[in-house]
């Protein structure tokens, strides 16, 4: 196959270990255009951007040329239709492709045959495209012109807000602060707090600090929440500053110490109202805030500036105080000699928390020793200090850090024999067997988690200790040990996950002890309990000799399941207090008026997305317990193309339901939660690079929700979750040069990347899908590594080292199910 030349490339980055999946790669061309996805009617409003990329409040970042631009297109005819020209531009808007959906329109815009709306459609567009382009002088002129156009269209207030969006980008500041006081004028004021602190930032990077105090102080009055109070005036002391009233900028800090409630935030607060004073010549009422800060909140980074502006100033500081202010900003060796200036100032009286903190300053700082005597310490002359159960734990690790394992488990068990009532007794015994583990000696191992359950049966973790000890009798062979494990633990916690686990383990061990009949009991029992969970799944696969863990062919087609909204309804209609259902999907105007979902819809119109997200966030969590507002706003939310909050509504709406299982739910609503957004872009890439276009669905729906400009801890981007290293090091393969890290949220390169990222990974572990999966989430290096381990791929999912891996493996899994039951019924 041609996956396997692709594999190949990737010899030499294996063997630097490789990049995972949520750090992403890159492809060779853009599909073409769909013809099945859902666009908006030629004749109705502007469609939303329901993919823009998320933009900078100051400058959106403009497509790289070397984005690789489509080479495969639909033909166009001699004439084309002015309603097929639309679908396309606002398609490829949709897609991120906003050059391309800029000429769309302007072409459109030219076409002597569109009628009036479709030009009137084109000629914002136009603007609005060249805005997400990154082309701001000709958003400028297209959307002027717009404005001048046509001065009566609902869209002019967008037009101008849009229109300062683009001064912004080309850095002209007075422009950008006229622009949104045309929007303000405009006599649309949705917006204005946003308008209002956008005035202000311009204002203040103009270096025009009267405008920017009176706009932080508008956005001030018009402020919905104390959030928004605070931050402006955060914006309006910065201002007071930087015209010279610092004694106005403290006003402000306090007015927000006032109101806020935040420990870490207060701190800052008090951190930047020090630094006030001091400009304002009050050294001894700066000094002031900041031992307020040092002393009440000491885990907060501000509150170690503050400590270092004390020190620096040689004002006098509580030893102690300054040694928890350095632990928690991790200045470790500046805290172990404040602690211990702590205790030798005062030796008979100080605090037992002083050795408690020294001992984890000294851990983290490697003086591992010492680390211990300090626990030692603790632990003997301060017996009932609330940290002597936690020292014991963390000197068993300390002895673990220094390659004393034997003494570490010694001192697990030793806590766990002097506090046998403690909560943390059965965490030592869990540790202690981890390490036993750890160190090869499952035997060992597995009779420590026995011990475990059978001391404290009613732990949290005593049924997971019996199934862990049973899984180590698994790999070692003894198969009638784990099966006799297994069966103990169904007979004891017959419930959850643990007990489906357990069944479905217990058939995998009557097949190693050759008793098929058994084996299929145990196999029936795992699918009837939970036939759609990952282990249900799995035996089923076993009951039908299926190959484990397989795909469907990419060749495969996809079905629509059908799925009557109306039926939909009258299934409502039978379990919730509704008398009529004539209008059940139509939004509450209670939600539809409601300031945040007013908000969130204009910040849609006006490409600030992330901020739309955040409005329309607070709208889900005030109606989260309410099944038929989850329902409507499942709906509005997909309508806008806010795929990830409308999946969640739709699976909040399925979990409060009534139903036993989620195959009783109508089809309208299961589609709701397992959709094929992006279709065209998503089956036409699959295709491209041989893969089943649902099991991408099921990675996309795992990785983002469908939501484009979704970015995780790890920096990892858009719908398939592309970290920017990756990005680069496969655009370099394939030759496209360099490629700007803002590509990654376009939707039509994004997908690109993942697909062809999936394809190789497959092609590298056999095509197996669980070690591809496993690789595109936690890198091709660690699945080699785990693989040499283990050949069965039940063990290898079981025996994952980190649980972030092995829950992605097995929600992708059965989130691949779900999809393949949906649009590919049958075998």
């Amino acid at each position: 196959m041609q996956r396997i030349t692709l594999a190949l490339g990737l010899a030499i980055f294996l063997g630097m270990g490789g990049l995972s999946a949520c750090q992403r790669n890159a492809p060779s061309r853009p599909p073409p255009l769909p013809t099945d996805d859902p666009v908006a009617n030629p004749t109705s409003a502007p469609p939303p951007a329901t993919v823009a990329a998320p933009t900078p409040t100051v400058a959106p970042t403009p497509t790289p040329t070397t984005t690789p631009t489509p080479t495969v297109t639909p033909t166009p005819t001699p004439t084309p239709i002015p309603s097929d020209r639309l679908a396309a531009a606002q398609q490829a808007f949709a897609w991120g492709d906003y050059p391309r959906a800029r000429d769309e329109f302007a072409a459109l815009l030219a076409d002597p045959g569109a009628d009036e709306g479709e030009r009137q459609l084109a000629a914002y567009w136009i603007g609005r495209s060249a805005l997400e382009a990154g082309d701001y002088e000709t958003a400028l002129t297209a959307l002027g012109d717009f404005v001048q156009t046509y001065p009566a269209d609902p869209q002019v207030a967008s037009a101008h807000f849009l229109m300062a969006r683009a001064y912004e980008g080309l850095g002209d500041w007075r422009g950008a602060i006229a622009a949104y006081q045309a929007y303000l004028e405009a006599g649309d004021d949705t917006l204005a707090i946003y308008a209002y602190e956008a005035i202000g930032d311009a204002a203040m990077l103009a270096l025009d600090y009267d405008r920017a105090a009176q706009a932080y102080t508008d956005g001030l009055r018009v402020a919905p929440d104390n959030g928004w109070a605070v931050h402006m005036r955060e914006g309006i002391a910065q201002a007071e500053l930087a015209r010279g009233d610092p004694q106005a900028a403290v006003e402000q800090y306090d007015a927000i110490l006032s109101i806020a409630r935040i420990r870490a935030y207060r701190a800052k607060i008090l951190y930047l109202a020090g630094q006030a004073l001091v400009m304002a010549g009050n050294s001894e009422a700066a000094y002031e805030r900041y031992a307020q800060a040092v002393n009440r909140y000491p885990e907060a980074y501000d509150s170690y500036l503050a400590l270092v502006e004390l020190v620096n100033a040689e004002v006098p500081v509580d030893d102690y105080q300054r040694g928890l202010v350095d632990y928690h900003a991790a200045a470790y060796q500046p805290a172990i000699e404040a602690f211990t200036r702590a205790i030798e100032a005062d030796p008979q009286t100080h605090k037992g928390d002083a050795h408690w903190f020294l001992a984890l300053s000294l851990k983290e700082n490697g003086n591992l020793w010492q680390a211990i005597r300090q626990f030692q310490e603790l632990i003997q002359t301060h017996p009932q200090n609330e940290h002597v159960a936690e020292a014991w734990l963390e000197m068993a690790e300390t002895h673990a850090w220094r390659d004393a394992v034997d003494q570490a488990i010694k001192t697990y068990r030793a806590f766990t024999d002097e506090y046998p009532q403690s909560p943390l007794a059965v965490t030592a015994l869990w540790k202690a067997a981890e390490l036993e583990l750890d160190g090869g000696d499952l035997e060992t191992a597995a009779a420590s988690f026995r011990d475990l359950a059978a001391r404290y049966p009613d732990a949290e973790d005593a049924p997971q200790a019996l199934f862990k000890a049973a899984l180590l009798d698994y790999r070692r062979a003894d198969f009638e040990a784990a099966r006799d494990g297994w069966q103990a633990l169904i007979q004891h916690y017959p419930d959850g996950q643990i007990g489906l686990a357990a069944r479905f383990w217990l058939g995998k061990a009557w097949l190693a002890l050759e008793n098929a009949d058994e084996a299929n009991a145990a196999f029936e029992a795992a699918r009837q309990w939970a036939p759609a969970s990952y282990y249900g799944l799995r035996a089923a696969e076993m009951l039908d000799a299926a190959p484990a863990f397989a795909a469907n062919a990419p060749s495969l087609p996809l079905t629509d399941p059908g799925g009557d909204q109306a039926e939909a309804e009258a299934w409502l209609a039978s379990w919730l207090p509704i008398t009529d259902t004539t209008t059940l999907s139509a939004l509450d105007p209670a939600i539809a008026q409601s300031p945040p979902f007013r908000r969130g819809d204009a910040l849609l119109a006006v490409g600030r997305r992330s901020d739309a997200l955040g409005e329309f966030e607070t709208v889900k969590e005030a109606w989260w317990d309410d099944p038929l507002a989850m329902y409507q706003l499942s709906l509005a939310f997909r309508d806008r193309g806010l795929y990830r909050l409308s999946i969640i509504c739709a699976e909040r709406l399925i979990w409060t339901s009534p139903v036993a299982s989620r195959a009783q739910v109508p089809i309208f609503i299961q589609k709701l939660s397992h959709p094929l957004y992006y279709r065209g872009l998503i089956v036409a890439e699959a295709q491209n690079q041989q893969l089943d276009p649902l099991l991408l669905f099921a990675l996309i729906r795992q990785e983002s929700l469908f939501e484009p400009s979704g970015t995780s801890l790890a920096d990892a981007r858009g719908l398939t979750q592309v970290i920017p290293a990756t990005g680069e090091w496969i655009a370099g393969r394939l030759g496209w040069g360099e490629l700007a890290e803002n590509d990654l949220w376009l939707p039509y390169v994004n997908v690109q990347l993942g697909a062809w990222y999936l394809s190789v990974q497959l092609a590298t572990f056999d095509e197996e899908i669980v070690p591809a999966l496993t690789a595109y989430n936690a890198g091709p290096g660690r699945v080699h590594d785990w693989l040499a381990e283990v050949s069965d791929l039940d063990l290898f999912v079981e025996t994952m080292p980190f649980a972030e891996p092995q829950r992605y493996v097995r929600r992708i899994y059965e989130s691949y199910a779900q999809y393949r039951r949906l649009y590919r019924p049958g075998p």
